[in-house]
């Protein structure tokens, strides 16, 4: 629980809160020791078709992992959810396993800790075996992660799955009460953007968002250089417009999405 209280407490979070006062009575529960963790979903599987060896017995061939990234994202693991670091080591072995020939990243979730995207950065260039990113919701950091690797971004349904809210901004909730701030000469300038804040001026702190807004919107451009301006300041799309934007490239299921690894594969076999 002490990783979770530190990145709540310290953390710069690139989320899609369409409601910040749930965020807000989530986090002061789990700050006050009063937040239950539930069973961890199920997060690392493999799938594939099924033949028959000489002897009768049936095998499971051309396999592709299935990494399931649901829910808030931290940067390390906590009781009740992976981390970014589990989904990194998975992603590793899924690459450095013989019998795996590509990756569905599954994507559910409306985005978490800032400090977790440098790790999957750092990743990226070490995967070489096809990516699919498969997604129901992936907002704020879910989809830089979709778009860190550079997959083909599949859309699971025309209903429901949802995309987008690249962007950076902090939610503040002004005190009730006066905030009295002592600070000796030689801590002139501790916590000055909070102070500033109080006072109604949010320059300093819209200026220190900038560098990470910025390097957003630049793993969005890389990756995906079609991507309309308007796509890349904040709003969400469903699948539709999605892929007229350019954020996403098609719809289908994790069937599909299968299928197009394996195409990938055999290109990338060739190509060998």
């Amino acid at each position: 629980m002490k990783h979770l209280l530190s990145e709540i407490m310290r953390g710069t979070w690139l989320l899609d809160v369409p409601d910040p006062s749930l965020y807000q009575k989530l986090a002061g529960a789990i700050l006050a020791g009063n937040f239950k963790g539930a069973p961890k979903p199920e997060a690392y599987r493999t799938i594939g078709k099924t033949a028959y060896d000489t002897t009768g017995n049936a095998i499971v061939k051309d396999k592709v992992a299935v990494i399931s990234m649901i829910g808030e994202m931290t940067k390390y693991n906590t009781e009740c959810s992976y981390g970014a670091e589990y989904y990194i080591t998975e992603i590793l072995k899924a690459e450095n396993d013989p019998e795996i020939r590509g990756i569905i990243l599954k994507l559910d979730g409306p985005g978490g800790n800032a400090d977790a995207l440098p790790l999957f950065e750092e990743l990226a260039p070490l995967i070489k075996k096809p990516r699919v990113s498969l997604i129901d919701y992936a907002c704020s950091l879910h989809y830089a992660v979709a778009a860190v690797f550079e997959s083909h971004i599949m859309m699971n349904n025309t209903m429901t799955a949802k995309v987008g809210s690249i962007g950076v901004q902090v939610l503040f909730v002004k005190p009730e009460q006066e905030i009295v701030v002592i600070r000796p000469p030689q801590s002139k300038d501790k916590n000055q953007e909070f102070i500033d804040v109080l006072n109604g001026d949010y320059s300093k702190l819209e200026a220190d968002l900038v560098p990470l807004a910025t390097h957003f919107q630049n793993i969005v451009k890389k990756a995906r250089p079609k991507a309309k301006e308007e796509a890349i300041c904040g709003k969400t799309y469903y699948a539709e417009d999605a892929i007229k934007v350019g954020l996403a490239d098609s719809i289908g299921n994790i069937q599909d999405a299968y299928n197009i690894v394996l195409a990938k594969s055999e290109l990338r076999n060739i190509k060998k």
